[in-house]
């Protein structure tokens, strides 16, 4: 009941996407560009199987709603949890992604009955030189102002560009205008909703040769103008540092140049994503070579492992 448990990604090819998902991490998507592997997702839109351990077969969502073992392997912070509470990602954007925003909890309660809003960070695997996001807006608005700039498709005048580099951090919090820019390989983790409003698009033409939806009114009713991320950037000489921290959940790289040592907590399961390099985890009954591109879960109940090699993670626990 304590293995280490490894999924299959659920891919989408939305039309920003490239070629690094298979290229650079060897996953076996079936399409010829990939936008996104869902890596750790119990979502209805992209439910991840279990390929290991005695669960081999059974989808995240089928193990987290198992009451029996559901607090040794999740922590007891998810006891009372309905759904599974994060989704996490890899994005490869070889274009733009639209201009958008997500709800926030009680606007994904009171008006879409789902329990979670989408409250995000993003770390940034590569980039090319130069590569921005957008990260909010230049101008605090009112509502009135604010309307008027979306109906009007004048928000491409108030974005926020933001420039980053291989090895930040960005939180994007519930409410902040945003997008991910082309030239970008991204590891995304989040709340676990696929509710996206879109604001702008680029003018651009869809798959099925029409501009793609964009959700003007549920825009105006959750974008928070005021909102101006901070970018965060890697500490290499810290062998831990926390690079996203909300009430939902705690993100922290971890830089292992040899051996790193660590034990799970009873609170929380923790997520691994593995950023750069290659190495091995141990623990009292496995072995396992791991590799960048590669993502588990690590149960609540596992108690002491340890990385060996010169490789960079991301560690997730729910807070």
């Amino acid at each position: 009941m304590n293995n280490i448990i490894f999924m299959k990604p659920v891919y989408k090819d939305y039309i920003w996407g490239g070629n690094k998902i298979k290229d650079e991490f060897g996953k076996d998507s079936p399409f010829e560009k990939t936008a996104e592997s869902w890596e750790i997702s119990a979502n209805k839109n992209g439910d991840c199987e279990i390929i290991n351990s005695e669960y081999k077969g059974k989808t995240l969502s089928e193990l987290f709603s198992d009451n029996n073992i559901k607090e040794k392997i999740f922590g007891t912070k998810c006891k009372k949890c309905t759904e599974f509470p994060l989704l996490i990602k890899f994005i490869d954007a070889k274009d733009n992604l639209s201009i958008q925003v997500h709800p926030d909890d009680d606007y994904a309660q009171n008006k879409l009955n789902q329990p979670y809003g989408k409250n995000e960070m993003w770390y940034i695997m590569d980039c090319e030189e130069g590569a921005q996001l957008v990260g909010g807006m230049t101008e605090k608005l009112s509502k009135e102002e604010l309307k008027d700039v979306v109906e009007n498709n004048k928000i491409k005048d108030y974005l926020n560009y933001v420039d980053v580099k291989k090895g930040d951090s960005i939180y994007i919090a519930a409410g902040t205008l945003h997008a991910i820019l082309k030239n970008n390989l991204i590891c995304e983790i989040q709340q676990n909703s696929d509710v996206t409003y879109r604001v702008y698009d680029w003018d651009r033409i869809g798959k099925d040769g029409k501009p793609r939806e964009l959700h003007k009114q549920q825009a105006i009713e959750t974008i928070k103008s005021e909102i101006i991320p901070d970018v965060i950037h890697s500490d290499d000489n810290k062998e831990v540092q926390t690079i996203a921290e909300n009430k939902y959940f705690k993100v922290d790289k971890i830089n292992c140049n040899e051996i790193f040592e660590d034990e799970t907590i009873k609170t929380s399961f923790y997520t691994i994503n593995v950023v750069a390099g290659e190495g091995k985890i141990k623990t009292e009954t496995e072995e396992i070579t791991i590799k960048k591109g590669d993502s588990f879960l690590i149960p609540a109940n596992l108690g002491k492992y340890e990385i060996e090699g010169k490789i960079e993670l991301l560690r997730t626990n729910v807070n």
